[in-house]
Order: C-alpha cells, then structure tokens, then sequence
C-alpha cells in the first residue's frame, strides 16, 4: 500500500535540465584502503572456516545447511562491500565541477518505493509516501538522488521488524530548501552511535558493509544537498535530506 498526493499526467515525463553547477569530491585516503582491505579480508576468513568445517566427517545435516548459509552471508557481503569501495573511488575521480538538474520528486519518488512495495508486503511493513506535486523543483544530479533513495529505504526495510511503517515525505521549508525525509518505526540507533552513522565502515551492529551511509552522504555533497539522521532507540530512524531548489 502507498500513498501520495495526485499526479497529472502531462508531469509525469518531463525533466528540465539546470545550469547549476556544485564542486565536490570524497576523499579516499590510504587509511581508508587500509581498512577497507582488512575488511575484505574478513569475509574470506569466514568463509575458509566454514569450509574447514564442513569438512567434517561427523557433521550433521543442520549444521551443514548452517556454515552453507555463513558461506553465502559472507559472500554477500564481501560482494557489496566491494561495489561500495569501487563506488566511493568512481566519485573521486569523477570531474570535480558536475551540472545539476532539475528534479520533480513528485516524480522520483514514487517509482523507487513502488520498487520495494513486493519486499514490504511480503514483510507485512506499510510503505507509504507523500509528495505533493506543488514541491518546487529542486536541484541535483537525478541518477544519485534515486540511489540514495533506494539505499535508505533498502536500510530502513533492514531495520524495520515486521508490522512496521516506513514512510517517505518532503515539504518546503522556511529557509527555501525542501527536505525530503525517510522515516521508519524500526530499532533505531543508540545516542552514542548516531554522531558516527555516516563515517566509513562504521556498524552498529554486525549487518552491512559501514560504506552504505558513507555512499549516501557523498552523493549528496556532490549536488550540494546535506543529510542528518535522528533516532529513538526502539521507535525509529529518520534520515532527512536537504535539497536546494531550482526556483
């Protein structure tokens, strides 16, 4: 299920490109490639175990089916982490100076959580948006701005136990800026950890690679938008966006 304000047709396809340009770029230090080899080599250290041990001539069916299940987790892992690290090195050498456009997220919006409405359902999670079409443009690179959608929603639906709610909202502020907000119903993040959230390989817990925030964070810089997250352990995330505006 989902919810949103109407949306005329005649919107629905139209993009309208900006002569704006942000400079940015995310620094990827040797440190970083230190860490991120160390946490390479992890997964590869959990998988040679469970292949030491299914070795075993006295193991049991169930303990098979598990070290099988640790060896697929760990290759998932490793796997995603990868495409992080190669993601955050793709942004730095990316031209410095990019041309943002002009984005509906009327638009946007509802085509990325109709993408992950299958996998809610299936978790019985209501995933609901609201954005009104009388949203100002606002001004970023289109490409980046759905990945990050697609990331946090991917994240909060991983946070989220079942019976829960997550919901996507934007409104214009004060200040001129629009924030467009993803929130959820989920475990949340102690206080201690919330400050830490967008630093790489930074977990709070053993799921993840510690890179997806990171990601989020400087795709973000790059079209000269900003993200925050607040937190209730127990109650919920919600990570909001602040999206400069085109008019």
């Amino acid at each position: 299920m989902d919810a949103s304000t109407a949306r005329p047709s005649a919107l629905a396809s139209t993009r309208c490109p900006a002569s704006v340009t942000r400079s940015s770029a995310p620094e990827v230090t040797p440190q970083f490639l230190k860490t991120a080899a160390q946490e390479l080599n992890n997964p590869i250290t959990t998988i040679k175990a469970a292949l030491t041990l299914l070795n075993s001539s006295s193991l049991k069916p169930q303990q098979r089916e598990r070290y099988l299940r640790m060896i697929g987790q760990a290759c998932d892992r490793q796997s995603q982490l990868i495409n992080n690290v190669f993601e955050l090195l793709e942004l730095q050498l990316a031209p410095q100076t990019v041309t943002l456009e002009k984005v509906k997220l009327w638009d946007l919006v509802p085509g990325v959580v109709s993408t992950y409405q299958p996998l809610a359902t299936e978790r019985n999670i209501l995933l609901a948006y609201t954005v009104s079409n009388h949203l100002p443009c606002v001004l970023a690179l289109e490409s980046h701005l759905k990945q990050v959608l697609i990331s946090l929603l991917s994240n909060s639906i991983q946070f989220t136990d079942n019976n829960g709610r997550i919901w996507v909202t934007a409104h214009h502020r004060v200040d001129g800026k629009v924030a467009l907000v993803i929130q959820d119903n989920g475990r949340g993040i102690v206080p201690s950890a919330l400050p830490q959230v967008f630093n790489s390989f930074y977990r709070s817990s053993s799921e993840g690679t510690g890179l997806g925030l990171t990601l989020v964070q400087q795709l973000l810089i790059r079209s000269g938008a900003s993200i925050s997250a607040s937190s209730i352990p127990g109650k919920g995330t919600a990570f909001t966006i602040l999206l400069p505006t085109a008019d």
